[in-house]
């Protein structure tokens, strides 16, 4: 009945999504996410109460985007209190005054759209700023890409496939708190994972068999070599990018059991951004022909991963790697370098 009333009031200015409780309301916001402009939600529902709902839209983020405001027969001060502590915008008792329903509605939507304004233009702003570090970056690895005997495709398909790893753990677990700009140089700097290969002979790099015992030896200080070329820029040491890229480099071969190189680093003692970039580039390698096998299909290639064919990783890196296998298997099936660009453009 309080739909019923809160679609006629609102019925003519928004289109309206129904939910008869809390499940299916997550899973609305699953499906539309930004769409959404605004949740009006009840505190008493089967299933899933209001609260478990607010908890959900604070661990998956979208509090952040999507504005909600309570309408509830629950008046007292601690249900409010606790409405707004979840990140509930506004809190209107039941029962409600049209008018007042109408305009609190107009005004929390006006809100959050000048908001989202002032995001993108912030956005706009820091784009620019990262636009010649993304460029001077991808020409390196070009480079290296290049002398490895490959197409570029490799990092391009890595700093995709980071970014979607980076987008569901921030939703997933509140361990690692990254903002969206340190996500994106986290991306950006991916595409450094292998500089160090530029001091690795050709002769070990592009060898069609498996490498010998010292060839190996030889191939692990790629790490290394990457990471003392980064180090070696002290004038940018403070930046953040530059921090980013090194944990990459040095790491991106730990593996979360310590069996890794260079350092056997273990569990969390590897930095977030390493983890992700190794989970990224065993996939992509799996996937694409290299000198040395043939493409392994997407089921083969996860089977491979999630066995810990390819070295132990972060289980909660794998939880997203599923979650979200059916957008990388679609996202990395670009084939084309120039795709690959025009994608990350959008995505930037």
């Amino acid at each position: 009945m309080n739909r019923e009333i809160l679609k006629e009031i609102l019925g003519k200015e928004y289109r309206i999504l129904e939910a008869c409780d809390g499940n299916e309301a997550l899973e609305m916001l699953e499906q539309y996410g930004t769409e959404i402009s605004l949740v009006l939600l009840d505190i008493i529902m089967p299933k899933m109460d209001g609260f478990e709902v607010l908890a959900y839209m604070n661990r998956d983020k979208w509090i952040e985007d999507i504005p909600v405001i309570m309408i509830s027969s629950e008046g007292s001060e601690s249900y409010i209190r606790r409405a707004y502590e979840l990140g509930a915008s506004d809190y209107i008792s039941r029962p409600f005054d049209t008018k007042v329903v109408y305009q609190r509605v107009i005004n929390m939507i006006k809100l959050y759209a000048k908001q989202r304004r002032l995001i993108h233009l912030v956005t706009d702003q820091i784009y620019e700023k990262e636009k010649n570090n993304r460029m001077m970056t991808g020409i390196l690895s070009q480079i290296v890409e290049f002398r490895n005997g490959e197409s570029g495709l490799h990092v391009l398909h890595i700093n995709i496939l980071t970014q979607l790893l980076l987008e569901k753990l921030m939703r997933k677990s509140e361990n690692y708190n990254l903002s969206w700009s340190q996500q994106y140089m986290i991306a950006t700097a991916s595409a450094l994972h292998d500089i160090g290969k530029i001091g690795i002979d050709e002769k070990i790099l592009n060898k069609p068999g498996k490498l010998t015992k010292e060839e190996f030896e030889v191939m692990k200080q790629h790490t290394i070599i990457g990471a003392q070329m980064l180090d070696s820029l002290e004038m940018y040491h403070d930046e953040e990018m530059i921090k980013y890229a090194y944990e990459i480099c040095r790491w991106h071969h730990e593996r979360y059991d310590g069996k890794g190189y260079p350092d056997g680093l273990k569990g969390e003692e590897i930095p977030i951004s390493a983890q992700v970039v190794s989970l990224a580039d065993v996939y992509d390698a799996l996937v694409s022909d290299r000198v040395y096998k043939k493409a392994y299909s997407h089921e083969k290639a996860m089977e491979m991963i999630l066995n810990g064919g390819c070295g132990v990783f972060n289980p909660l890196l794998l939880e997203c790697l599923v979650e979200i296998q059916d957008k990388v298997r679609k996202e990395l099936g670009i084939k084309s370098v120039n795709e690959c660009l025009e994608y990350l453009e959008e995505k930037a």
